[in-house]
């Protein structure tokens, strides 16, 4: 016997819970599958997780909007209220403060890991969320009429909709054919968490020169230690020496990487390193399916907006399905899914443009470009007002007068 619901959300990570947890409060019944077994085995630290996320103001909202926010432990959790972006090859940076808008913080760095583990545990709490973990999706048929679908399991689930939250390789799309304009970045990202010398004074630092593009992100510290979180773009090859580089050469080459603005003393966690891929899809609707951050879209993590294009997302379809719910429209149907695709894909093009200018303009090391480029970020820098509509874009607020 097929058990039914309202949406079947195929993907629990922080894009699928979250949007499970926000449409369920919505009274719409949902079915929430994911071959992981939602267990999150947290680090202790100062061997914080490698993989670290950037919330804005708006993410922030919607995680407390899900009771998420509050169960995660301050000791997890770092405010940044400053931000300084400078060009490696020249005497250009850009200095952002949140007093300039009268904003408590920036943003904040959450652990992924940390992150998971309280939207699964909110996901548990909810008597309108059935749990399909350890499962993946076996054959499924749609339209807009609803949606049959059999899992690994055996289990066999109807819904009007579904959505597919199953991440940047999604399965999903490709076997509904969604066509994606894609290419790669020229770019591996190393990840990992690093001990250093000298506080990080609750700023997101971030270097763009011969070395690649590279961040320190604030993390709490831990019996007076000083951590950060580290993502390193460089080439390829690059990165393969980088990954094969004993830890006090690593350390070093960090050291000369960031302008030797601080001494790296040494890593906490373990490297990683990351792919780099620009993917969109062309369209995010097809009769009774939709999709949701990077199963829809993937871009440079430079900016740190990966995780909060996706949480922005899940405020759209969130807006579009429980509207559509409370009308008694059907959930599958093109006409209201196309409203989500609506309000979603221009942002999201425009932010995966724009990722992937800046990544241009900072790449190159032609002379006359780098001169350009600092007498704009110079400009930039003394232009408050300019400063303050980046800032309110990044947090996802009005921008600020």
């Amino acid at each position: 016997m097929a058990k039914s619901y309202d949406l079947i959300i195929v993907g629990a990570g922080m894009v699928g819970a979250l949007s499970a947890i926000l449409l369920a409060k919505s009274s719409l019944r949902i079915a929430l599958v994911d071959k992981h077994d939602g267990e999150y085995r947290l680090s202790t630290p100062p061997a914080y997780d490698a993989r670290v996320s950037a919330i804005s103001s708006q993410s922030k909202s919607l995680l407390e909007t899900a009771d998420v926010w509050q169960g995660i432990p301050k000791d997890r959790v770092a405010s940044y209220d400053n931000m300084v972006v400078w060009d490696g090859l020249g005497d250009g940076y850009i200095d952002f403060n949140a007093d300039t808008t009268a904003m408590p913080e920036l943003g904040h760095l959450v652990e992924n890991a940390v992150l998971n583990q309280q939207l699964m545990a909110q996901v548990r709490q909810s008597k309108n969320i059935d749990l399909y973990l350890g499962d993946t999706l076996g054959s499924h048929d749609l339209n807009e009429f609803g949606v049959r679908a059999e899992l690994a399991s055996g289990h066999v689930l109807e819904a009007q909709a579904m959505v597919a939250a199953d991440g940047a390789m999604s399965k999903l799309r490709t076997e509904n054919a969604f066509d994606t304009i894609e290419w790669d970045y020229g770019h591996t990202a190393i990840v990992a968490t690093l001990e250093i010398g000298q506080p990080h004074e609750n700023t997101a630092w971030q270097s763009f020169g011969e070395e690649g593009i590279l961040a320190f992100l604030p993390l709490p510290s831990v019996d007076q230690k000083h951590l950060v979180s580290i993502v390193w773009s460089v080439p390829p090859k690059e990165a393969e020496a980088l990954m094969a580089l004993d830890v006090d050469a690593f350390c070093r080459r960090l050291h000369y990487a960031i302008g030797k603005r601080f001494d790296v003393l040494g890593v906490t966690q373990t490297r990683q390193s990351i792919p780099l891929r620009q993917r969109h899809a062309k369209a995010y609707v097809k009769p009774g399916i939709v999709l949701i951050g990077d199963a829809a879209h993937t871009i440079h993590p430079l900016a740190g907006q990966g995780a909060n294009l996706g949480f922005s997302d899940v405020k759209g379809l969130v807006d579009v399905l429980s509207k559509a719910h409370r009308r008694g429209e059907p959930l599958g149907s093109t006409k209201v899914l196309r409203r989500y695709e609506r309000a979603r894909m221009l942002d999201n093009m425009a932010m995966s443009a724009g990722m992937e200018a800046f990544k241009r303009l900072f790449s190159t090391q032609q002379p006359v470009f780098v001169q350009l480029r600092n007498m704009g970020m110079k400009r930039f820098n003394r232009d408050v007002s300019l400063k303050k509509k980046l800032i309110a874009r990044a947090a996802g607020l009005p921008s600020f007068s």
